[in-house]
């Protein structure tokens, strides 16, 4: 306002306007007493629904910046205006506002937010609310889902008891079944649909027994974890945006020799082959000479990063809302040439007119990835005497040498290449229409498309005298899956008196068709032409197609029936027909039962008041596999690479591909659980408490046959064998607040023992995988568990002669420092008689713990948070020791063979260089004597590469910061966070490998899990320690 007219405002002349100024601030005056007086103090106290103070509870006055919290007696001071609204919150409660009237003295309750809301929780084809759960469901706290990058998996690791995680491999309740034992995926209703960004997640659910998974039949048998993504809201459009970004590395390192500890290894290796041989390699004569030498293992990892952005748009009436989410993410590797790119789009819709609700979820999504090969386990064998590099080489790169034959990883990775682009399409749509009152009628339709092609060059280069490629080749292929779903449901709901019934009716149907063809040539005229028929051997041009379809029918329905809140019963039904069995044995049926009694509202709880929630269940179910390839009923042919003559005219033919089975049925699942779940305290304390025993019949086996029947695939599917697992999954929690303090702990542990009952009629020991020596390292038998590892015990290493001469008939070969193998049965021959069960990559119990710390003040929030995993009593079959220390060859080992055994002092002088080398004694060690072609095979299948796998891993930490929104709203933001963290960023464990979470590569793998060594890349994959910061605001 203007100075001077405010000036002016008070001073007009006296003879005209002195009375219509002293009127004006006589009003002034009257308008500030009446303010003054309406304004006064309250004296208030929060209490809970059981009449308890609630100590810290916030207080805010809407709409102003004015805050308090309540004491040690809940209670509260402030001065207010009648009229005036408080906005009172405390975690576990839900959050009430209160107006002020004419009493100083007021006293607010809040309310558990368990009791008030009832809260509803996702179940299959339906929801129910959590106190009237009768079977074994976990409820993931999306919270923690979007602070870190891979959310969902940290999560699901570290907090849900039951659930293992191995390297991106779920299993709910250990291994149920020789076959495929990953859970299923349903989002939004989508069975099968792809897990969304976890910034789209709304809830997940994790059903982990039969009768919450019996509504899935057949698809539920290794569990189900249900997601629902987030929803438009009523209200103005609102725009989130989330991003972060990291750097990440190798968490664990293995130390190489250098180049003059290999030299010198390897002159010892031969003189304790032949000490009067003279032919040592004259570029290995004078290790010193050699000095530190070369690492391919440290050019061939680097340090990746990553960046993810999710933006998304929401907003909606009473009867309309959307949302639409963007993804942006990038992926580097830590191993070089190996990076990807990913575009997402999510649209989400609901539309409500009368009785008629519509709604449907698009997601798309395109990923890149630019890889080539590479192999980690030659980057290590690589002798550290050679150099990476030769400028005077066509490529660039140097060749193996110095008694060495592997490829360079580097060349591999630089030289060739593999693009992958991956596009898919999921989603479905439904609508929802109330016939009567409680009868409600669902129609649902979902697609799931993808389209993947790759791209695969082999450059025509010559790298040294081992790796040599001419021609150039090129290798195309592109896929393509469609799957339709079709659900039409009937639910219906009523309550009467004390009951409350709710019941659901259905029939499914999904049909898949995947159909792929590929193609390749060689000799292109030029790295830059990939086009196959530029290629001048037309002969190399090769044509190759697939198809495949499979069919699935099933009814389906469920009654809940739930008397005065106390007792509670449900009854699940599904009958699945699979295309994958013959008619004959076509459908099955899988039932199941469960009942629940709530202690706590019965009449006599209220004697122990502590006792928020107390509910005993019980649930026994019958689940189904089918996870087998198709056709397996049928007789089928193959025309891949058949030929034969015809007139002399090479012609076109086919071979008997599987040996059929047209009796081959259902694998069958029995489930019982015993549950407890307790709240105490006004729901602060929580424990959930989970018996199980789970055992599979008529298991869906591949069985060997003799190659003398003519197939090209020698394993027909039998029902073959029983498999049983029983545990214990035991989950607390804690959460209260202290003044601006609140707070939030959960531990969580999983036992379970796996036992393999019956392998059929004869009991067939299954196989798992091959050890470099080519020795079976895994078998699986009745009365063990699944997958054990098999071998040779040994009891060290010989340290005198007393011990060689009496192993003398079944180890002629020993010497002074070599592997003492046990001969077992005494029959003085060492075979496979002589072999045991050395370990079991099951672990006796896996256990996690998370813990979230929040500081609230008039500027904002500070949380702290983080999530331990590991587990206990599992072991390893560590692969990569058969290279790393195997000392017979001229490759490179690890640095931990320079203890190795050494009988007396060598002072070794090379006859080609004259230089002399001095080797101390060493015999208190568990690395045997470096000898070259290994004469006493030390290196067979044993113990000495079983190692305890067990470990504890920080798998998050992470640090983050919320402004209040009163500094917020002048930019109209309702909420901004920033945060910085870390994953994995310590493990505490024995192994001596790259990581103990070592999963499996090989196809059957279930039956050679924990085995390092035993994928592409030539190990597990480990995972990478990664930093990371990020920022989510919402305006």
């Amino acid at each position: 306002m203007n100075r001077n007219y405010v000036s002016s405002f008070f001073c007009f002349p006296k003879e005209r306007n002195r009375k219509v100024k002293w009127l004006l601030m006589a009003s002034m005056l009257m308008s500030i007493g009446r303010l003054s007086a309406q304004e006064k103090v309250i004296h208030g106290k929060i209490i809970s629904d059981q009449g308890k103070p609630i100590i810290g509870a916030s207080i805010k006055v809407k709409d102003k910046t004015l805050s308090t919290s309540t004491n040690e007696k809940g209670e509260f001071v402030l001065k207010l205006n009648p009229g005036e609204v408080l906005i009172v919150s405390n975690v576990g409660y839900n959050q009430a506002e209160y107006v002020i009237g004419n009493s100083s003295e007021i006293s607010i309750p809040l309310v558990a937010a368990e009791i008030a809301v009832d809260e509803v929780v996702v179940v299959g084809y339906g929801k129910q609310k959590k106190v009237d759960l009768t079977s074994s469901i976990a409820v993931v706290d999306t919270k923690d889902l979007v602070k870190v990058p891979g959310g969902t998996i940290a999560t699901l690791q570290s907090a849900v008891p039951g659930v293992q995680v191995t390297n991106g491999a779920i299993r709910i309740r250990g291994v149920g079944s020789i076959n495929g034992t990953d859970p299923l995926y349903v989002v939004d209703g989508m069975i099968g649909g792809a897990m969304p960004d976890e910034n789209n997640i709304a809830s997940i659910q994790v059903l982990k027994d039969a009768a919450s998974s019996a509504i899935y039949g057949s698809r539920g048998a290794n569990g189900v974890i249900l997601v629902t993504t987030k929803r438009g809201k009523a209200g103005e459009v609102k725009l989130d945006y989330n991003a972060f970004a990291g750097i990440k590395n190798i968490s664990h390192n293995i130390p190489l020799l250098n180049g003059q500890q290999l030299a010198e290894l390897i002159n010892e290796e031969m003189y304790n082959k032949d000490p009067s041989r003279k032919d040592y390699l004259a570029a290995l004569s004078k290790p010193s000479d050699i000095g530190h030498g070369y690492n391919m293992m440290d050019e061939l990892l680097q340090t990746g990063n990553y960046q993810r952005h999710n933006l998304s748009v929401s907003g909606g009436s009473q009867n309309a809302n959307f949302r639409l989410s963007g993804i942006y993410a990038t992926d580097k590797s830590i191993i070089i040439q190996d990076k990807n790119k990913y575009y997402g789009a999510q649209f989400i819709s609901d539309f409500t007119k009368g009785k008629l609700k519509i709604g449907e979820t698009l997601s798309l999504g395109y990923t890149r990835r630019n890889w080539s090969d590479k192999n980690i386990i030659d980057a290590q064998k690589w002798s550290s005497t050679l150099p990476l590099y030769d400028a005077n080489s066509s490529t660039g790169f140097a060749g193996a040498g110095n008694g060495t034959d592997v490829q360079s990883a580097l060349a591999n990775a630089y030289l060739n290449k593999n693009v992958n682009d991956n596009f898919s399409v999921n989603g479905n749509a439904w609508a929802t229409y109330e016939i009567i009152k409680g009868l409600v009628y669902k129609f649902n339709m979902g697609i799931d498309l993808s389209r993947v092609r790759n791209e695969g060059y082999i450059g025509n280069y010559s790298v040294g005298q081992y790796q040599n490629h001419n021609p150039d080749e090129l290798n195309i292929s592109s896929s393509q899956n469609n799957r339709w779903l079709f659900e039409n449901t009937l639910t219906y709901e009523n309550n009467f008196g004390k009951h409350a019934i709710s019941a659901l009716a259905g029939i499914t149907s999904e049909e898949s068709r995947y159909n792929a063809v590929n193609a390749g040539a060689r000799g292109l005229p030029s790295p830059d032409v990939l086009i196959l028929n530029s290629a001048s051997l037309a002969s190399s041009r090769l044509v190759g197609s697939g198809v495949g379809q499979s069919a699935m029918y099933s009814m389906l329905g469920r009654i809940n029936y739930n008397y005065d809140n106390r007792y509670l019963l449900t009854f699940n039904m599904r009958r699945d027909g699979s295309a994958n069995f013959s008619n004959q044995y076509r459908y099955g049926n899988f039932p199941s039962v469960s009942a629940g009694w709530r202690i706590s509202q019965e009449s006599f709880m209220k004697a122990f008041p502590a006792i928020s929630e107390l509910k005993l269940r019980g649930s026994y179910g019958l689940l189904g596999n089918s996870d087998i390839a198709q056709y397996q009923y049928q007789r089928t042919v193959s025309f891949d690479h058949v030929w034969y003559y015809l007139n002399n005219v090479m012609v076109t033919g086919a071979l008997p591909q599987t040996p059929y089975n047209p009796n081959v049925k259902w694998e069958s699942q029995y489930s019982t659980d015993l549950g407890l779940d307790l709240e105490l305290f006004e729901h602060k304390l929580a424990l959930t408490v989970d018996y199980y025993n789970k055992k599979t019949e008529d298991m869906l086996i591949n069985v060997p046959i003799s190659f003398t029947a003519g197939y090209v695939n020698n394993f027909p599917v039998l029902n073959a064998g029983s498999i049983r697992n029983r545990g214990w999954d035991i989950l607390a929690s804690y959460k209260d607040k202290v003044g601006n303090f609140s707070y939030h702990v959960g531990a969580n542990i999983s036992f379970v023992k796996n036992r393999v009952l019956s392998l059929g009629n004869n009991n067939e020991i299954l196989w798992g995988s091959i050890s470099p020596g080519g020795e079976n390292v895994t078998r699986t038998a009745v009365g063990r568990s699944v997958g054990e590892f098999w071998g040779y015990t040994t009891n060290g290493l010989y340290t005198s002669q007393a011990q060689l001469d009496a192993d003398k008939a079944f180890a002629p070969n020993a010497s002074l420092g070599d592997v003492r193998f046990n001969d077992r049965n005494g029959d003085k021959i060492l075979n496979d008689q002589d072999k045991d069960f050395l370990g079991s990559p099951i672990p006796d119990f896996s256990y996690g713990f998370n813990a979230d710390v929040n500081y609230s003040s008039s500027i904002g929030t500070f949380d702290l948070s983080m999530m331990w995993q590991g587990s206990k009593g599992n072991d390893i079959y560590n692969n990569s020791r058969y290279w790393g220390e195997g000392m017979y060859h001229y490759y490179n080992n690890f640095a931990s063979t320079l203890d190795r055994y050494r009988a007396e002092e060598l002072v070794f002088k090379n006859p080609v260089s004259g230089e002399t080398t001095v080797y101390p004694k060493n015999t208190d060690t568990t690395i045997p004597r470096a000898v070259l072609g290994d004469p006493n095979q030390n290196l067979r299948a044993s113990n000495r590469f079983v190692e305890d796998g067990s470990y504890l891993r920080l798998k998050v930490l992470n640090i983050g910061y919320s402004f209040s929104s009163p500094r917020l709203e002048r930019w109209k933001i309702d909420r901004l966070r920033f945060y910085v963290g870390a994953k994995n960023l310590l493990t505490f464990t024995k192994y001596s490998g790259y990581d103990p979470e070592v999963g499996s590569g090989d196809t059957r793998s279930n039956l050679s899990r924990g085995i390092d060594g035993q994928t592409p890349w030539g190990l597990s994959f480990p995972n990478s320690r990664e930093y990371f910061m990020g920022i989510q605001f919402t305006f």
